[in-house]
């Protein structure tokens, strides 16, 4: 009985701040939850499997807060759901996860580089916008060109028919 006593005791003292939520840090389950999960997506990336990855840190991120794990999987998935391609430089996920990171986060070393990585998003974006109207304004030149050359072309033609004709 004593044992059982003194087992309660312990582990009331050990959980009284994770049961009553007053912990800034997270209860400890979760702490040690969110790690484990962000241990598997790293073991996950070594193998290979992005979608396992993304997976474990999607649990990560749906969980409650545990600062210093949460902010490195919200960078981490972010940096795996960018999917850059020629329309746009990150997809809306990754851009959502990287606001979200520097709105909860703000002092977390993990937004410092995501500040950095929205920095090049923003522009890759600005030299995508700048790219479309170079096409347009391209278009437009090769059309005029083609204009003027068969302009060219019909004053060439005028111009043997007016020789033939003074002859």
């Amino acid at each position: 009985m004593k044992k059982q006593a003194a087992l309660f005791i312990v582990i009331s003292l050990c959980s009284g701040c994770a049961i009553t939520g007053k912990n800034p840090q997270g209860n400890l389950v979760q702490r040690y939850t969110a790690s484990r999960h962000l241990e598997q997506a790293d073991e996950m990336l070594e193998k290979g499997d992005k979608a396992g990855a993304v997976k474990a840190l999607h649990a990560v991120v749906s969980a409650p807060a545990a600062p210093g794990v949460t902010d490195q999987a919200l960078f981490r998935l972010a940096l795996l759901t960018l999917k850059p391609g020629l329309e746009r430089p990150a997809s809306a996920q990754a851009q959502q996860l990287l606001k979200r990171l520097a709105k909860e986060y703000p002092k977390s070393p993990w937004t410092a580089q995501a500040d950095h990585l929205n920095d090049l998003i923003e522009v890759a974006d600005d030299l995508r916008r700048q790219n479309k109207s170079l096409k347009g304004n391209n278009q437009s030149l090769n059309k005029e060109i083609n204009d003027l050359n068969k302009n060219l072309e019909r004053l060439k033609q005028l111009d043997q028919e007016l020789e033939k004709s003074a002859r």
